[in-house]
């Protein structure tokens, strides 16, 4: 199940509910969705990338991902001249790398607003933030 599924499912869940007035065992609904969130982590870690996408969520460059691969130190799958890994296999470097999010499901949160807005006023170009 992807995030988006998972998003989608319990946001139509909940609208339907909702409108339905319906009242249901706290325990049952935990139950199931700690079950769908699980499955959203798994297909999260099955996740196939590139180099390029694995070195940006591991904070490792593509040279160093490819040396530990070559050192069968990292398990990986060469396609052609490529080499792809799964996303659960990936070390992650301490305060570095960043999550994969499809571009789509980015949002920008309020403090980097805030923080845009502030830098646009000191270089004058405040209004490009504007509502």
């Amino acid at each position: 199940m992807t995030r988006e599924e998972f998003r989608a499912k319990w946001s139509a869940r909940r609208i339907e509910w909702e409108k339905l007035g319906v009242l249901l065992s706290a325990a049952k609904l935990c139950e199931e969705f700690m079950s769908d969130f699980e499955n959203v982590l798994t297909s999260q870690d099955e996740a196939v990338l590139n180099t390029n996408e694995a070195a940006v969520m591991t904070g490792y460059s593509r040279e160093r991902l490819l040396g530990l691969y070559r050192q069968g130190k990292l398990r990986g799958h060469k396609k052609g001249k490529h080499v792809f890994f799964r996303a659960g296999d990936l070390p992650r470097k301490p305060n570095g790398g960043r999550p994969v999010v499809p571009k789509s499901a980015a949002a920008v949160d309020e403090e980097t607003r805030t923080s845009a807005r502030r830098l646009a006023a000191k270089l004058g170009v405040s209004q490009a933030f504007s509502r």
